[in-house]
């Protein structure tokens, strides 16, 4: 994939369309000042980064004139796709794929490779049950920072993908910082690198623990690991001097400020990112 010719994603909507669902919408915040990335679409509520995720999936389907994901999906009914994803509005679209495959990480309920007796199937990204090469897309959405040892993820979706397959993904990314630990875990213990931070969880009420800060060298550091990985989209809403950076020392008193005002959404904003990572050779 030749990232030169994707540089033309990088566009603020500007006909008012959705990606996600395909319908003339508004897109604002949740709450006024809180992350423009996560603007949602007044029709599906998908956020911006899912727009964008979407509007990556329609240009590698159906072409760089495909507007939405809804005029992509036909172009998308052979493909073997896995989303690391059970619910929301990009979920929503792809689960009427016949080859379509979703989880979650929810080890309290079911074994990995399982399901839940809700029929809701578990899995590990650093331990997939699935058999290698057996996706052309897998999908993940601001997951990789909470995974305890992302680079082993990465190895495992890159196993799973087949020749040609792709993994478009998302990360809150920290510009102009390297990408930075901020938990370790040996032998099940966890040490505390930096100050703790939670994300919001739609599936655990206290949040997710970010283990990883992804800094704008990620990229380079998949593409030097050989998971050759392009930057697909990038929309600029913010300068890195207006994101908060690695979260630590007086940063971090004011990320805990935040938390308890309950405005920690506003505090966390970060630019509209997404990856592709393609595996080498022909796609099925």
């Amino acid at each position: 994939m030749d990232e030169a010719k994707c540089r033309g994603w990088d566009v603020f909507e500007d006909d008012g369309v959705c990606r996600v669902c395909g319908q003339t919408a508004v897109f604002a915040p949740i709450r006024p000042g809180h992350s423009l990335r996560e603007t949602r679409c007044s029709s599906c509520k998908a956020s911006r980064r899912s727009r964008d995720l979407a509007r990556v999936l329609a240009h590698l389907a159906a072409g760089p004139e495909c507007r939405t994901l809804p005029e992509a999906l036909p172009a998308m009914a052979d493909w073997r796709v896995f989303e690391a994803q059970a619910a929301g509005p990009l979920h929503d679209r792809l689960r009427c794929l016949p080859r379509y495959v979703c989880s979650e990480y929810v080890p309290e309920l079911a074994a990995p490779g399982a399901c839940t007796q809700a029929g809701l199937r578990c899995e590990d990204l650093e331990r997939l049950s699935f058999a290698d090469a057996a996706f052309d897309l897998v999908v993940t959405q601001d997951v990789f920072e909470h995974v305890a040892d992302p680079w082993q993820a990465f190895d495992e979706i890159w196993r799973v993908l087949a020749p040609g397959g792709r993994h478009v993904f998302t990360v809150p990314m920290h510009e102009g910082h390297a990408t930075t630990t901020r938990v370790r875990y040996s032998g099940g213990t966890r040490q505390d690198v930096l100050p703790p931070v939670h994300h919001g969880d739609p599936v655990r009420q206290g949040g997710s623990l970010v283990v990883t800060d992804f800094g704008d060298d990620l990229r380079r550091l998949l593409t030097a690991r050989g998971q050759p990985t392009i930057v697909a989209v990038h929309v600029a809403f913010y300068k890195p001097s207006e994101m908060p950076g690695i979260i630590e020392g007086d940063v971090h008193a004011l990320y805990e400020a935040a938390y308890k005002a309950g405005e920690k959404a506003s505090f966390l904003r970060y630019n509209s990112v997404v990856f592709v990572t393609q595996k080498p050779g022909a796609a099925a």
